[in-house]
């Protein structure tokens, strides 16, 4: 296996990450590799590298639901590193928009982005999710319950019709809650999965 390959970290069944400065992993087709910047000693560490579960599930079902349904138009709350943007910036979304309360984190995320060299910019701000109207064909938020809590309404505000919400950093005994609030909001429960101890909800607009 060459140190390329060695070093790749997969987050998804056909999405990959690599440390920046190596050469890109030489993958099958139809798969993503991203590179990936180091962190840096002394500079807060960003949520959303590919490590954690609810970052590979919303990895695979972003990448699924953008190879089947090709969404012209992304939103990702909670951007973190920007991997998701990233991700759908990849299957083809010409509008992406990375959205994060974290300074930090946006700015990682605008350095991630800016490795991939694409002719397709991924928009990042601190704006609600709400703030570009109901335009988005597929919303994803990453972030805790307490805010999917809070954003709900704002959340399925943004969804275009026929549009896809993914949720997700939660725990499997918290899903039943997530559950009904979304439905209360007007949504169709379309699907689950797990990882670990962790959960993802999919729900799909009825506009």
């Amino acid at each position: 296996m060459s140190a390329s390959l060695a070093s790749m970290s997969k987050v998804a069944p056909r999405v990959a990450v690599y440390p920046f400065g190596s050469a890109p992993p030489s993958v099958d087709q139809g798969w993503i590799a991203l590179a990936q910047l180091p962190h840096t000693p002394g500079r807060p560490a960003v949520f959303g590298d590919g490590s954690h579960a609810t970052t590979c599930l919303c990895a695979a079902a972003v990448d699924l639901i953008c190879r089947q349904r090709q969404p012209e138009a992304v939103l990702d709350v909670g951007t973190g590193t920007g991997v998701l943007a990233r991700i759908a910036r990849g299957r083809g979304a010409r509008l992406i928009v990375g959205t994060d309360i974290d300074a930090v984190a946006l700015s990682c995320a605008k350095a991630h982005a800016d490795l991939d060299a694409h002719p397709v910019e991924i928009e990042f701000g601190s704006e609600a999710p709400d703030h570009w109207g109901a335009r988005f064909d597929l919303v994803v938020a990453n972030i805790l319950e307490a805010p999917l809590q809070a954003l709900a309404p704002a959340l399925c505000r943004a969804l275009g019709p026929g549009g896809v919400l993914l949720i997700s950093g939660f725990t499997r005994p918290q899903t039943p809650a997530l559950r009904v609030l979304y439905e209360s909001a007007g949504l169709t429960f379309a699907g689950n999965s797990s990882l670990d101890e962790w959960a993802l909800l999919t729900f799909a607009s009825t506009q």
